[in-house]
């Protein structure tokens, strides 16, 4: 069976590293749990410093369009303090970037760390230091995409840990027995189709918004094919394969109407090593062929070596009235609890 190359792994797995700050456990318990909306960064600095180059970096930085969704929302929202302002009621906001710009022995040579868990549980602290705002701009900006790219890893993951404390376990249990995987899924799902080639889940969730409530959809995709070349894995034939499945299987409310992916939108595609497997993200928009309805999806597929096969999961969201990006953090967050069930146990 041939395995596709996975040129970018080594640098994937790098961006997820992340310096600790070498508590011990029980102190971890000892922190107060982290506050703030997510998605947003509370960045600590004087007046001058957030108005001149610095903060243009960082705005530059966490204001780029967040991937392939239907309108401008940038990765991150950032909110300014000064020192003075930055008291023990803003120390455990989820997301903190504290800015040092000072001509000290410390400071001779910029710098930015990055920490886990240092005033709150789950909060990633960014320390960025130097003697000049032109070496602290340029320190910011060389580490930018690491920097983006752990702290959505991070609100991912606390997405993740929220639905997995009221998650579905009857669904949980039907995927396990229907296709050896485990997803974490929220209570409020439901099976909307299941047979042999597909499973769909489908979640749905009233908003409020302007004194009325409005509609919003998640939706959740998984099938499986047999694995015969590398050339599945191009992003072409991962579109291919996607329009099939959702033409056949998802259909729309009027007659005739079903899922199709939005190719005035250029998808974004990369290859990735997912769990210590070969795997695929595709991110992208859906519309619904002979309607109007339209979202952003996320799907991942994987390489399961075990039984020569291609398995997506794909995760969507349907929120009209909303910004969508936290909804699509939260379906990747789904997406990626997928795990293999362990193998039951044989005999006595």
């Amino acid at each position: 069976m041939l395995i596709p190359k996975a040129t970018r792994a080594i640098l994937f797995l790098a961006l997820l590293f992340i310096s600790g700050c070498g508590s011990q456990e029980g102190a971890r318990y000892a922190l107060p749990g982290k506050v703030g909306a997510s998605g947003e960064i509370v960045v600590v600095c004087p007046e001058v410093v957030w108005s001149g180059e610095v903060g243009d970096t960082l705005r530059a930085i966490f204001g780029q369009p967040f991937p392939v969704l239907p309108q401008y929302e940038p990765w991150f929202d950032l909110v300014h303090l000064t020192p003075e302002s930055f008291d023990r009621f803003w120390k455990p906001h989820r997301n903190i970037i504290d800015l040092d710009l000072a001509d000290r022995v410390d400071t001779q040579s910029p710098s930015v760390s990055i920490y886990k868990e240092k005033y709150s549980r789950d909060q990633i602290y960014i320390k960025g230091a130097a003697r000049t705002s032109e070496g602290l701009a340029l320190a910011l900006n060389d580490r930018g995409d690491e920097m983006r790219s752990i702290l959505h890893r991070a609100e991912v993951e606390r997405f993740g840990r929220l639905i997995s404390l009221d998650e579905n376990e009857v669904i949980k249990a039907d995927l396990v027995e229907w296709m050896n995987l485990e997803l974490t899924l929220p209570r409020d799902a439901r099976w909307a189709k299941k047979n042999d080639e597909v499973g769909w889940i489908d979640r749905q969730l009233t908003r409020m918004k302007g004194g009325d409530n409005h509609d919003v959809q998640q939706g959740f995709v998984v099938y499986r094919e047999p694995y015969t070349s590398d050339q599945q894995f191009s992003m072409q034939a991962r579109l291919n394969k996607r329009n099939s499945i959702m033409r056949k299987h998802i259909l729309g409310p009027t007659k005739g109407s079903y899922m199709t992916t939005e190719m005035r939108y250029i998808p974004s595609y990369e290859e990735i090593v997912f769990n210590g497997q070969f795997a695929s993200e595709l991110r992208g928009l859906w519309r619904i062929e002979n309607n109007y309805m339209g979202g952003p999806f996320y799907s991942l597929t994987v390489l399961d070596e075990r039984n020569g096969e291609l398995v997506t999961v794909e995760g969507f969201s349907y929120a009209p009235y909303f910004d969508k990006r936290e909804y699509m953090r939260e379906a990747e967050a789904v997406v990626r609890s997928w795990r293999w069930a362990e193998p039951k146990p044989v005999g006595p």
